[in-house]
């Protein structure tokens, strides 16, 4: 990287930096209602830490040039790799802080893997987690795994927007964070709106919870891991702790939060219900909803002799919402059901919303480009053919543009999964099958946060490691972490030849 481009990059890696601080200084009065006073010192540590740290970055670099396209992509990657290490901190210092009685749950954070695996996870909204008995943990602790959750559902970046004045900056952060249709004219009008639709929906997701029969800690907490598609829970058993009305009421919450922002504007601003279906990934969406259900439902009936339909609806839509809250031990199914879920735990849900996966505006991409490509076929010598997608004509150069943006990261996606499969394996104890790694290694890439039980305070080591590394690369969408890396890797061969 050359100096300049350096010196961009920090002065925006900092100020993204101070996210986790403010969430810290947020997150003080919880352990005053609570009274457990021993989590004010790590939540002032973070927020003192990462003050530092973004005040240092951002005025040693604040006068720097424009961010352009590659400066925001290795921008995002660097941020989304330091903001969960600094929220790793109340988890670590906890540990310290706590009384004779600390819970085993807790002293499991005192290995540092745990504490940053919680974080990663809590911030790239996976769910993935090394809470054994979440019950167990200190309030101000489960706060921050939801609060984590909730902030990394929506973005940093569109966090740190919706505060900015407008700038000639602000749409190539934006974009980066994989956000592509504007809800307003301007990019920061845009990520406000998308603020005030979350907020809503976030408050609707509380008080439906609580209506159902949730206590209100319990609801807090679900309501914004809920709509954030993130799975934290604070029950040992998640969302199976709860009776079925509980359950069902947690449905439509996974499904608003698989839904586009801009999909929900339409419906709020215009009262236009037929937006929910109005173009080809929301109806594709609806399409493996319903055909998911059903297919899982047979396997189910296969194997337990029993279609299990609420359990059978609540985890297809957990799934394929990349949201993570469990009714069941995935461990227990078969593994063709465990295989028919991890297809939605690589799809994923809509573009434009806050799930993981790989998107079904891509599947979609994916899907017109083997048709243009039958038709250019079929149609030759004459070779004319019209490209379309959502009643939006496109230009030959178009179409192939967006089919093979998809297919370069369907590539990356499967690579990912085929490799840290390989790895895991050898990490994971020997209960476990090759359909319950595959599952776990999809589930972190996809940010959802189901789990076959590898995920576990006793994985080794280099298995955290690996879970880690996919869920930063899955939230991040891939490509600018491999730019971030194929940077770093350039630096320290550069630096290498000019010693040796």
């Amino acid at each position: 990287m050359i100096k300049a481009e350096t010196h961009t990059i920090l002065r925006n890696t900092g100020l993204l930096v101070h996210v986790p601080g403010a969430m810290a200084l947020v997150s003080l009065p919880i352990c005053l209602i609570f009274q457990e006073f021993y989590c004010i010192v790590p939540f002032l540590v973070t927020a003192i830490t990462s003050g530092a740290i973004g005040q240092l970055l951002y005025r040693l670099f604040r006068k720097k040039a424009d961010t352009h396209f590659r400066e925001a992509m290795l921008t995002v990657a660097l941020s989304w790799g330091l903001i969960p290490i600094i929220g790793a901190i109340p988890f670590l210092l906890t540990v310290y802080q706590s009384g004779p009685d600390i819970s085993l749950t807790v002293l499991g954070f005192n290995n540092p893997w745990n504490a940053f695996f919680e974080a990663f996870s809590g911030y790239t909204s996976t769910g993935l987690s090394m809470a054994v008995f979440p019950s167990q943990l200190p309030h101000s602790l489960q706060w921050w795994r939801s609060f984590m959750e909730w902030i990394g559902g929506v973005g940093m970046i569109v966090l740190i927007l919706s505060i900015l004045e407008p700038s000639m900056d602000n749409y190539s952060l934006y974009s980066v964070e994989g956000r592509n249709k504007n809800l307003a004219d301007s990019v920061t009008d845009t990520v406000r709106w998308i603020w005030k639709i979350y907020l809503l929906y976030t408050v609707a997701s509380i008080i439906l919870l609580r209506v159902a029969g949730m206590p209100w800690w319990d609801a807090i907490n679900h309501g914004m891991t809920g709509i954030s598609t993130g799975g934290f829970s604070i029950k040992d058993n998640s969302i199976g702790s709860y009776d079925p009305i509980i359950q069902i009421a947690t449905i439509p919450i996974m499904i608003a939060g698989a839904i586009s922002f801009y999909v929900h504007s339409q419906v709020i601003k215009y009262r236009r219900i037929s937006a929910l279906w109005g173009d080809s990934q929301h109806r594709l969406f609806w399409l493996f909803l319903f055909l998911g259900i059903l297919v899982l439902a047979w396997e189910n009936r296969q194997f337990e002799g029993n279609i299990l339909i609420l359990d059978t609806l609540f985890q297809w839509v957990s799934a394929l919402g990349t949201c993570g809250f469990n009714t069941v031990k995935i461990n227990d199914w078969s593994a063709a059901a465990k295989l028919i879920l991890t297809l939605g735990l690589f799809t994923g849900a809509a573009a434009g919303s806050t799930v993981g996966g790989l998107k079904l505006s891509r599947v979609v991409s994916l899907g017109k480009g083997i048709i243009w490509r039958v038709q250019r076929i079929h149609n030759q010598p004459d070779g004319s053919l019209d490209y379309e997608i959502d009643n939006q004509k496109l230009t030959e150069e178009e179409a192939n543009h967006r089919v093979q943006g998809a297919a370069v990261l369907a590539v990356f996606w499967v690579s990912l999964i085929v490799l840290a499969t390989i790895i895991l394996v050898h990490f994971a104890k020997p209960l476990y099958s090759l359909s319950d790694v595959i599952f776990e290694v999809t589930s972190a890439l996809g940010g959802v946060g189901l789990s076959t039980g590898i995920t576990d305070p006793l994985l080794h080591w280099a298995g955290k490691l690996v879970l880690i590394l996919l869920m930063w690369m899955g939230r991040l969408e891939v490509i600018p972490v491999v730019i971030l890396l194929t940077a770093v890797f350039t630096w320290v061969r550069v630096r290498l030849e000019k010693i040796f």
